[in-house]
């Protein structure tokens, strides 16, 4: 005779049949850490293996290149999903008073980068106390900031975008983990 029915606690929980496991009420839990859910295969690769899932909030902020400097938030959030080695975020940032000097970055992402550059956030726009300015960002190789680069509205060369002492910036991305 097979097993068709496992009960715990007096509820039925788990079911078997012939062809599917189906679990009615609690979660999935693996007794030891690093194991994972196998898709697609027939034996454990790592490669098919979904091991690694997270969700989270970070906590963005402006870093100059020059001078680091820093300033005052009245927002200052950010969220992200992990799948593997894929993270993918948001972030909403408004400062006043920034001493810094130099360049943008955005800092404190949640994980370093792979050791590649990635070019992550999708076009958002970010504004400075002299004006509006379209943006993309780019996260160098084992870091965890990317600095902003502009899009010249009449065309040319992509340039970083200077610290202005206050502004406001939005964006989301997708990057690489090691």
């Amino acid at each position: 005779m097979a097993l068709t029915k496992v009960t715990g606690s007096g509820a039925d929980g788990l079911n078997l049949s012939s062809t599917d496991v189906t679990i009615s009420s609690g979660d999935l839990l693996f007794a030891t850490a690093n194991k994972g859910v196998v898709l697609g295969v027939t034996s454990n690769t790592d490669s098919n293996t979904l091991d690694d899932y997270e969700e989270g909030t970070w906590t963005p902020v402006i870093i100059a290149s020059s001078s680091a400097g820093s300033g005052t938030y009245s927002t200052q959030s950010g969220t992200y999903t992990k799948i593997g080695r894929t993270v993918t975020f948001e972030f909403a940032l408004t400062w006043t008073n920034h001493s810094g000097s130099g360049y943008i970055y955005i800092g404190g992402f949640p994980f370093n980068s792979a050791s590649q550059t990635y070019y992550v956030v999708q076009t958002e726009q970010i504004t400075l106390g002299s004006g509006n300015v379209s943006f993309t960002s780019r996260i160098a190789g084992s870091d965890n900031k990317g600095f902003l680069i502009n899009f010249p509205t009449g065309g040319g060369d992509r340039a970083a975008i200077a610290l202005d002492t206050t502004g406001s910036v939005n964006g989301s991305g997708t990057y690489q983990t090691s």
